[in-house]
């Protein structure tokens, strides 16, 4: 990381020595923390390629930082997050972090496989076996992010497969039931251990990226090009809430927090609009 002067005109006794130190002090999650520290060292860079410096950078220096290295919300929003808590390190209380205009955030594309094609995935999937057909099941029927499905361990598992305990995003633990599918083809696992165990000596399981390339392998065997790990969630919250119609039981499945982030996997079918047109008799 880029070491970031600390101001000599604000002595504090007990500020943390580095940007770093003062971000694991207010408990941040170290994903997070990481990429604070990526985003303020590229700040850092870009700034200084224009004549200012972060300490001091006014209205014109943000917003011109802004446009420069950051070109959509969520860069945005990182950007001003991280600077939130870079000018709460150093002390500054007047930094015009507005400059910094946030974007709405874009509508999501729902990018759920249709049915017959979940289906031929899922088909496939079995064909391929454990791991890589393993993988891809555990994101179409649990809808496991692809850093859940690297981490999967037997034991979440209840002895009758009725029920998987996972842990994701912000350390957010759930258990959500298996569907009957899933259970069956896994039938009798191990009771203890990593699904996916990895290469690099014992208590380590695989990768993310190896996920990623299982489920493309797999993907493409369907015929399903493009394809990323994330449109195996996409398809299992979309289905559910096409079958169900309940948002907050599909919002407990996906362990959202928002029910607006559930609502945007939702989709139009051509047989939804077509009862629309159906249902316009006067």
């Amino acid at each position: 990381m880029t070491v970031v002067a600390i101001r000599a005109d604000q002595p504090r006794p007990n500020r943390p020595a580095t940007y770093r130190e003062y971000l694991m002090s207010v408990g941040l999650h170290p994903k997070t923390i990481r990429t604070y520290c990526q985003t303020i060292d590229r700040a850092h860079t870009a700034i200084t390629q224009m004549g200012a410096t972060l300490a001091d950078a006014n209205v014109f220096d943000l917003a011109a930082l802004a446009q420069g290295v950051a070109n959509s919300n969520s860069m945005r929003s990182q950007l001003r997050c991280a600077l939130k808590h870079f000018y709460a390190w150093t002390d500054r209380n007047d930094a015009p972090l507005r400059a910094i205009r946030v974007p709405p955030q874009p509508a999501m594309v729902c990018r759920t496989l249709e049915v017959d094609e979940a289906r031929r995935l899922a088909q496939v999937a079995r064909d391929f076996a454990h791991p890589k057909g393993t993988a891809v099941l555990l994101g179409l029927y649990l809808a496991l992010r692809r850093e859940e499905i690297a981490a999967a361990q037997w034991q979440r598992f209840d002895e009758r497969l009725d029920w998987y305990t996972v842990t994701g995003k912000g350390d957010r633990t759930a258990t959500i039931p298996v569907p009957p599918p899933l259970a069956r083809y896994l039938a009798s696992p191990p009771s203890q251990g990593w699904i996916f165990p990895g290469r690099r000596g014992k208590g380590a399981h695989v990768n993310p990226a190896t996920v990623w390339d299982w489920t493309k392998q797999v993907a493409a065997a369907a015929g399903i090009v493009p394809f990323t790990t994330h449109r195996l969630r996409h398809t299992a919250l979309t289905t559910a809430l096409d079958r169900t119609e309940n948002l907050r039981a599909v919002q407990s499945f996906a362990r959202h927090a928002n029910p607006q982030q559930t609502a945007g996997y939702t989709r139009t079918t051509l047989d939804q609009l077509r009862g629309i047109a159906d249902g316009l008799d006067y």
